[in-house]
């Protein structure tokens, strides 16, 4: 005969508890017994409870979308040496499984949209609705819910619907999860780059590779269900995916300072309050309405991008100056870089070369210049008269002295009249 318990005749409400709130410890259902006087030791609440706190096996069910209907999004994080700490984006259909994912330098807003702007380009449309968790991105808070006003502003642009999954029901976005896991399992155990092009550029290729493939619980291509995907039609105007940042003064030193680098500004403008416009690979600077610099984006950590005309010539030496201009006409364009290294191989002098060049910027503009220069390039002939030729100038062209064939006429004398005579003329 089973021996009696003494918490046997509690077994229902303890019962009723645990369906109230299936996640309540031992310790928690201790304390509530003592409060209603019931002498009763903790361990044995440990054991008694034990068949109540035993984690039970959660079933979902198979979620079915129509075609078009649904997208899901998240993030992921890899850390590649050199490369350092990477930011995956993914989306996927979730009809046809049919699959887009990028790497990322930074994961912050204008990253976020930038994965979506490539993501409806790579599939030339967007589902009805995406999918997300508790991104900062999306959404700010949850209880009471509040978007992120600056999302919500570009879902309206793009008119598709955000929906959020429950707290901890990752379920809900399987499929994303779930590529996001083959991605670790597979690609990334298996890569080496020293570069995020050059990952990025094997990365497309592996999900290229994957939609072209039969998918397990379609045992159809993802290629293929994308006909059927009735996606919306993307509007006729982009979204200018540009974060502006409030305006802040300048160091003493003329820089801005962002993420965590530093970026050049012109000398006149070191006391004036400026604005920054970031993209994901431009830092723009502004004076209002007015852009007064602009620099690729650094990804590191206290970098600085000075561009030598923000600072004034007349302040520096003659060698100085020489070496600026140099350095500015070098930066320019790649074509530029590669035509300066190999003028110096022709025995000519680069930094002349250089200064020549620069004195044709007022009078030529940027895209010509670079077409000279790579049809020199083309020519083997790194030259500046070659330069010059396709530009059709010479360098330090002197002004010629107009004159008649007979210089004899310039040669004019005359006797001046006494004022007298005007009078006498009235």
């Amino acid at each position: 005969m089973k021996r009696p318990f003494l918490l046997d005749d509690y077994r229902s409400l303890i019962g009723q508890w645990f369906a109230e709130c299936p996640s309540l410890r031992a310790s928690q259902i201790y304390k509530r017994l003592c409060e209603r006087g019931i002498p009763i030791a903790y361990p044995t609440v440990v054991r008694f409870t034990r068949e109540f706190r035993r984690k039970k096996q959660k079933v979902f069910q198979p979620l079915e979308f129509l075609p078009g209907e649904e997208g899901q999004v998240d993030w992921f994080f890899v850390n590649l040496p050199p490369l350092g700490k990477l930011c995956g984006f993914a989306m996927i259909l979730s009809y046809s499984r049919y699959l887009f994912a990028h790497l990322f330098s930074r994961s912050s807003f204008e990253f976020f949209i930038e994965g979506h702007l490539k993501a409806f380009d790579f599939f030339g449309g967007l589902p009805q609705t995406l999918v997300y968790d508790n991104l900062s991105s999306v959404v700010l808070r949850r209880q009471p819910l509040q978007y992120n006003p600056r999302f919500l502003e570009f879902a309206h642009h793009y008119r598709f619907e955000i929906r959020l999954c429950n707290v901890a029901a990752g379920n809900e976005k399987g499929r994303v999860e779930r590529v996001i896991r083959t991605l670790k399992e597979t690609f990334f155990n298996a890569v080496s780059f020293t570069s995020l092009e050059g990952l990025n550029q094997s990365l497309h290729q592996w999900v290229r590779e994957k939609n072209e493939t039969i998918h397990r619980a379609t045992d159809k291509r993802p290629v293929d269900l994308l006909s059927e995907e009735k996606l919306k039609s993307l509007p006729a105007i982009g979204w200018k995916n540009v974060t502006v940042q409030l305006p802040v003064l300048p160091t003493k030193t003329g820089f801005m300072i962002f993420d965590n680098n530093q970026y050049s500004v012109p000398d006149y403008l070191t006391g004036k309050a400026l604005s920054i416009h970031s993209s994901p690979t431009v830092v723009e600077i502004y004076d209002g309405d007015r852009k007064v610099a602009s620099h690729p984006r650094c990804f590191g950590r206290k970098e600085k991008k000075e561009n030598p005309l923000h600072r004034s010539l007349k302040k520096i030496s003659p060698e100085m100056k020489r070496r600026r201009i140099f350095a500015v006409i070098k930066n320019m364009d790649p074509t530029l870089d590669a035509f300066l290294n190999q003028n110096e191989g022709v025995g000519e002098d680069p930094y002349e070369t250089a200064y020549q060049i620069f004195q044709l910027l007022p009078r030529s503009s940027r895209p010509l210049l670079v077409s000279a220069i790579s049809e020199s390039l083309k020519r083997k002939s790194p030259r500046l008269k070659t330069l010059l030729s396709f530009l059709q100038q010479q360098p330090d062209p002197t002004p010629q002295t107009v004159s008649p064939q007979r210089s004899d006429l310039l040669e004019i004398s005359y006797t001046p009249r006494p004022l007298e005579d005007y009078e006498n003329d009235t």
